[in-house]
């Protein structure tokens, strides 16, 4: 069974949400099944660890299942925020179709996903019209804490009448919180545990014949560990077996017990095939370099090793206790060849368009040098996909001594590190960019071309000197490069904004076209906004909101509302809505523009602070003083200090006059609900279980300044409590759902 791109894709993720057949080589516990159901707990947690039987418990329960179910089993690749929540999103379709929408947002940060992809997956699953029975095995695997942080939201969102199970070796006690909390079941290892009776079913299933003191001398030792039972009764079957050594470590003695009978060569093609999560036979046949897999896979799952299928046989999987022991005694017996497998696994998914395992593997491999070309590749689809934890993962695990060593990497991580807005990596890469020699070979991009266009969006050295680095990117940047649209853009901008308005229009202009026929939605956005920015300095609001229209037509059509533009032409909008007296549509707008600011920092100036400066219009027409002052403190923050701006600099003095005659004339009436950054930051996290304290970890901040920015956001939204703030900013559109998920809902 040859798998293209597509296929494999789909069948790694069907691995992922399927059930698993109920073994019936384990216990049946059909009473705790039916009270479990029964009890009217939104959430069960089923805890224990390794081998008790809790996949078991929960495949049961989904086979005899009346409702809408849905089931996802974890995995270490999947240690990242956006990653659960697609995932999640993904194993809900079958009872909430609204939860597809998910899959079409680009969330670029953190703050996206807590604050907007999370609560849209709870608002699905609170309007699903149907009791459902969601199931997620393997908790344990997620390390990364904002995993759990978003779940909790999740759960957050669970109706009455149906339930989440998650089944995890250690205690997920963080999700237990608000109605949830009231409403919950857990089960723990003593309840897992097998009594005599169970024993004996297991030993039945696996064909062994064992009398009633052997089955108790068994159930004592192993304590009742289902896993332990299942490996005596196969044992038992194949040789006279007794006891187990009292010198051995009761679950490694088991575990070469069961191995050691097995031939040579499937012993083997264990032990080298546990580098793998999913065991395709495909893959197996690749990577072991033989092709017989399939039928030592079908083989070992008849004789209920630890090995189990999905329902049509494509995909297997062994059973994670197992696959720990394996790969221990592979360490053990043959260290030197895991690279070579990890490499071979790496080539066969690249191959196949699953850059993210081929990835992983290539790292495993040490295999640095291929790890960086395929992070070059996989970037851009990474940070759509809000999974900027998995992209700093991969970084920090490549290390940035084999980084630099790829010269279009370091072009392309620093791209996404300034465009996400993430300002110390913005410095920190755009330092690193400087290293890379200009006559650098680095395939698909021009380095001295890439280091003039981030040192002119920057501003590093003034608006001038941008505009000298802008000049030289566009004339050196070849005509066929897909760098070219944006190297003219940012020379359309940078003349713009220091004070060639002429000549910017017309550059503006051939951007646009270029941009188009490179298929580029971020170029027409920007250069649309600057176009829409210059009509309303000159009061021609027609023409302004034909730009306006025009560059949210082409976020739409890209799909990039998450990108770092997206707040321009939003605060263009705000403005012309509020200048045309739709006050409802412009401050719908503003809400939107001022709560995307946020990716559009310190890193882009070149952008920032133009986004600022129609915000600033904006909120004095909606007549909050108070927050255009905040917006002229981001813009100073945001300032390069001691460079000469040109007009960009012009506009930020005219501001201040706007905002200090507004002030003088204008009643300051009710307080402003505008957040700082910071606020709007913390204001996602007001939303988990989380302490004051533990907040402030998330943040790097200290727990005074998150009383400060708390009590803040209390009193701008006229809250007093935690719970009555998050309404109140799901009611302002400053948390809450993303474009369309709402209007689609079931």
């Amino acid at each position: 069974m040859l798998l293209a791109g597509a296929d494999l894709e789909s069948l790694l993720l069907e691995s992922k949400t399927t059930a698993p057949i109920f073994n019936p080589a384990f216990v049946r516990r059909p009473e705790l099944v039916e009270a479990l159901r029964t009890d009217g707990s939104r959430l069960v947690t089923v805890t224990a660890p390794a081998g008790y039987g809790k996949s078991s418990l929960l495949a049961e329960w989904e086979q005899v299942e009346d409702r809408a179910t849905g089931w996802l089993t974890l995995r270490v690749e999947d240690d990242d925020p956006a990653a659960v929540l697609r995932l999640l999103a993904y194993a809900c379709e079958r009872f909430a179709s609204a939860a597809s929408s998910v899959f079409t947002v680009i969330a670029t940060s953190r703050d996206d996903v807590l604050g907007r992809m999370a609560p849209a997956v709870a608002l699905v699953l609170s309007q699903c019209e149907r009791p459902f029975v969601l199931f997620v095995d393997d908790l344990h695997v997620l390390q990364n804490p904002e995993c759990l942080d978003v779940l909790e939201v999740v759960l957050g969102g669970v109706p009455a009448g149906s339930q989440v199970v998650l089944a995890s070796r250690h205690h997920p006690t963080r999700l237990a919180r608000g109605r949830v909390a009231n409403s919950s079941a857990h089960i723990g290892a003593a309840d897992l545990r097998i009594d005599p009776a169970g024993a004996a079913r297991i030993a039945e299933e696996a064909g062994a014949l064992v009398d009633a003191d052997m089955l108790q001398d068994w159930v004592e030792r192993c304590d009742g560990w289902a896993a332990g039972l299942h490996m005596c009764a196969l044992l038992s079957k194949r040789r006279p077996f007794e006891s187990f050594s009292d010198d051995a470590v009761l679950a490694d003695y088991l575990y070469q017990e069961c191995v050691r009978d097995l031939p040579e060569d499937t012993r083997q093609f264990l032990l080298q095939s546990s580098i793998l999560g999913a065991h395709i036979p495909d893959l197996c046949d690749a990577v072991l370099q033989r092709s017989d897999s399939a039928r030592i896979l079908r083989d070992l799952e008849t004789r209920q090793l630890f090995v189990t299928a999905d329902r049509a046989h494509r995909a297997y999987r062994l059973h994670p206790l197992f696959r720990e022991y394996l790969t221990g005694a592979l360490e053990i017996e043959a260290a030197s060849s895991i690279p070579a497998l990890h490499q071979r696994a790496s080539s066969w998914f690249a191959e196949r368009g699953q850059l993210p395992a081929a990835i992983d593997h290539a790292i495993s491999a040490g295999a640095f040098e291929l790890a960086t070309s395929l992070v070059t590749v996989a970037a851009l689809p990474a940070y759509e996909a809000g999974q900027s934890a998995t992209l700093g993962r991969w970084l920090r695990e490549i290390g940035d001594a084999n980084l630099l060593l790829n010269p279009s990497a370091v072009v392309v991580i620093t791209w996404f590190a300034v465009l996400a807005g993430t300002d110390d990596d913005a410095r920190k890469w755009s330092t690193l960019l400087r290293r890379v020699p200009d006559d650098a070979e680095a395939p698909g991009v021009t380095v001295p071309t890439a280091k003039a266009m981030i040192r002119a969006i920057m501003l590093e050295e003034g608006i001038e000197s941008a505009l000298a680095d802008a000049e030289f990117a566009a004339e050196l940047e070849p005509l066929d490069s897909p760098w070219r649209d944006p190297a003219v853009q940012i020379l359309g901008s940078t003349l713009l904004h220091a004070g060639h308005t002429e000549r910017a229009t017309t550059v503006l202009s051939e951007a646009i076209h270029m941009a188009d026929a490179h298929g580029n939605p971020a170029t027409v956005v920007i250069c649309e906004s600057e176009f829409a920015l210059l009509a309303i300095e000159r009061g021609d609001w027609e023409a302004a909101d034909e730009h306006a229209e025009r560059a949210m037509q082409a976020i739409r059509a890209g799909g990039i509302d998450g990108y770092v533009m997206a707040a321009y032409p939003h605060a263009a909008a705000a403005c012309i809505a509020l200048n045309a007296g739709r006050r409802t549509a412009g401050l719908n707008y503003l809400a939107s523009a001022m709560s995307e600011r946020h990716r559009c920092g310190k890193a882009v100036p070149l952008l920032a602070i133009p986004t600022r400066l129609l915000l600033i219009r904006a909120q004095l027409r909606a007549g909050d003083a108070e927050a255009a002052e905040l917006l002229l403190e981001e813009i100073q923050e945001i300032l390069p200090p001691r460079r000469v701006l040109g007009s960009l600099g012009h506009r930020v003095s005219d501001a201040h006059s706007l905002v200090r005659t507004h002030a003088l004339s204008a009643d300051r009436g009710s307080p402003s609900v505008s957040l700082t950054a910071a606020e709007q930051r913390l204001l996602p996290l007001l939303q988990t279980h989380l302490t004051r304290a533990e907040i402030a970890q998330r943040l790097y901040v200290s727990t005074n300044t998150i009383s400060t920015q708390m009590g803040s956001i209390f009193r701008k939204l006229g809250a007093s409590t935690r719970s009555q703030a998050v309404e109140r900013a799901y009611e302002l559109d400053l948390l809450g759902t993303p474009s369309g998920v709402a209007e689609s809902a079931d």
